[in-house]
């Protein structure tokens, strides 16, 4: 951990305190990168954890964390699957600009981004997302609505003009 006086007092001391509390109830990532995180320097965690509000806090994040309901079990492997992807995030980023890899790997590690950012994702029924249209048109209280598929649509151009109808 840095020295004190690389860091400011928290300006919003309970959220500091609750953001702590979960990262460190979570046990996902080290204690140390956490403080680095959020600007916490030794002393100022010192202070913290000897603080009844944060001892509170990690026995509510302890708690939640810690439950054996099946949305707890979910919400934990989601949150452990989301850190483990933001940390290897800058390890593909280097391996798909990296000139020694063969473009095979890159494809691949490209592909790999994309479905974590959404992009080529596939929905329920196996489209790939992106490549359906919707409109939906409302005329005073009624909608319209239909859909068309991106590739087999045509490109309508045109334009609108808006009709003032009580001119002046």
């Amino acid at each position: 951990m840095a020295d004190e006086d690389d860091y400011p007092e928290p300006v919003n001391y309970e959220l500091v305190v609750s953001r702590l509390a979960r990262e460190i109830a979570r046990d996902i990532v080290p204690l140390e990168d956490i403080c680095e995180r959020y600007k916490i320097s030794e002393a100022q965690y010192q202070k913290i954890i000897k603080h009844p509000i944060f001892a509170q806090r990690l026995q509510e994040e302890l708690d939640i964390w810690n439950a054996s309901t099946p949305k707890a079990k979910a919400e934990r492997i989601g949150a452990k699957t989301a850190t483990l992807i933001e940390e290897s995030l800058l390890e593909v980023f280097r391996l798909i600009h990296d000139r020694s890899v063969p473009m095979a790997g890159k494809v691949e590690a490209l592909k790999w981004a994309g479905r974590m950012a959404g992009i080529g994702e596939k929905d329920v029924t196996g489209q790939t997302l992106g490549e359906r249209v919707r409109f939906n048109i409302y005329i005073g209280d009624q909608k319209v609505s239909f859909e068309k598929d991106a590739e087999t649509s045509k490109v309508i151009e045109g334009s609108s003009v808006l009709v003032d109808k009580d001119p002046l």
